[in-house]
């Protein structure tokens, strides 16, 4: 009975010993792995970032118009407000341009493209349809270079374009019918998203 009893009690010292050793061993640490240096002839910028791809080239969607407006001012606040501006009007620009092709589409194949009562009224459109798309433009991504200067994404939905297409045209009808009696805007509207999605590669 005595040597079972010393047995158990040396059994349940050796699973105390094991069980302490075993705890108080410090947990090995997984090695850190080495940073990567950025690849050869990448640029870093002001704030060690590496250039992003959209920098130099503008991202492609069907959804989105991209644009990357730059500026360099006296410090950084002013130059990202100013970088914005700068990709609004690109933004703007490629509105009008994109509304004004439509509407000159639509004109020359009902017959309109001579009426330059019309054609007056229909650059107003093209503003119009620009400066409401341009209240949803969205500052994506910026990036500044070594220089100092900043490089802002933006985007917008052209869905938004089309909406204020609709919407300015719509104005147009109800003040402007002895202009153009026979102008449908859906038919326009057809136009501008053939026009829209023709651009995606552009």
């Amino acid at each position: 009975m005595f040597r079972k009893t010393v047995g158990i009690l040396s059994i349940l010292a050796l699973v105390a010993a094991v069980f302490v050793s075993c705890s108080s061993s410090p947990k090995k640490q997984p090695e850190a792995k080495p940073e990567q240096p950025p690849a050869a002839g990448t640029v870093i910028g002001l704030d060690g970032v590496p250039m992003p791809v959209w920098v130099n080239k503008n991202p492609k969607s069907e959804t989105h118009f991209y644009a990357v407006g730059y500026a360099i001012k006296s410090n950084r606040a002013i130059s990202k407000t100013a970088a914005g501006q700068d990709a609004r009007d690109q933004i703007a620009r490629w509105i009008g341009t994109k509304v004004s092709n439509a509407l000159v589409s639509y004109t020359s194949e009902g017959g309109e493209n001579k009426n330059t009562q019309t054609l007056t009224h229909f650059e107003n459109i093209s503003k119009q349809v620009a400066e409401q798309t341009l209240v949803g433009v969205e500052e994506d991504e910026m990036w500044v270079d070594d220089k100092g200067g900043v490089h802002m994404l933006c985007s917008f939905p052209k869905a938004n374009m089309n909406k204020a297409f609709e919407s300015t045209v719509a104005t147009f009808q109800r003040n402007e019918a002895a202009a153009f009696a026979e102008f449908k805007a859906k038919e326009a509207l057809s136009f501008l998203e053939k026009e829209t999605k023709d651009g995606i590669t552009k």
